[in-house]
């Protein structure tokens, strides 16, 4: 018997590493207890069932990125080349973890609550990006905001759709901000409601 003050992070660990892995379509409570020698009745003292655990290493994933992102000291020569390290970034974390698997496993009110956890974690993606355009652009909350929207909202459709190209992206972004310089600002709002609405 594992030691009570361990045996959540080990369950916790193990049932990330198989949702990581291959096996991911057979995740079960079953399967962490096998692999983590700790017994079914213990794991459900911790979580009362698999889709707590699934949503648990969900917030996990999201958070460990937004630190990862917000440590990050590299000094980037334009706002677009920031982007694009926040895309590679999300990238590279999404690949740890099969989203298609948990969309299956989940139940639908489960399914309802790991959308929320989603969007707590995206409200702090958006605020990370915001803050960054603000720094190379002189451009005031509401623009900020909306276009902030816009890039987050494309940079999580392209990891779940990946017909999206990052670089098809990017020339859109180019264009946008080329608007904003040039102050067109009609065509700008009616640019983004328009990709937001499509995404």
């Amino acid at each position: 018997m594992r030691k009570l003050e361990n045996q959540r992070e080990i369950i916790f660990n193990t049932a990330k590493r198989i949702l990581t892995s291959e096996e991911a379509g057979k995740f079960s409570i079953r399967m962490i207890s096998k692999e983590c020698n700790i017994g079914m009745g213990t794991i459900y003292k911790y979580y009362g069932n698999k889709d707590e655990i699934i949503l648990d290493i969900t917030r996990d994933l999201w958070m460990n990125y937004i630190k990862s992102v917000k440590s990050t000291t590299t000094k980037y020569s334009s706002f677009t080349a920031y982007v694009e390290f926040l895309f590679n970034e999300l990238e590279e974390y999404s690949k740890r973890f099969n989203y298609i698997v948990l969309s299956k496993e989940l139940s639908y009110n489960f399914r309802k609550s790991g959308k929320l956890q989603h969007q707590e974690a995206q409200d702090i993606f958006f605020s990370l990006i915001k803050n960054e355009l603000c720094k190379y652009y002189d451009i005031n909350l509401e623009k900020a905001e909306l276009l902030a929207n816009f890039i987050a909202n494309n940079l999580v459709a392209m990891i779940t759709n990946k017909e999206y190209r990052f670089d098809v992206f990017r020339s859109i972004l180019d264009e946008l901000l080329k608007q904003y310089k040039e102050k067109k600002w009609t065509i700008l709002n009616q640019y983004l409601t328009y990709y937001i609405l499509s995404v």
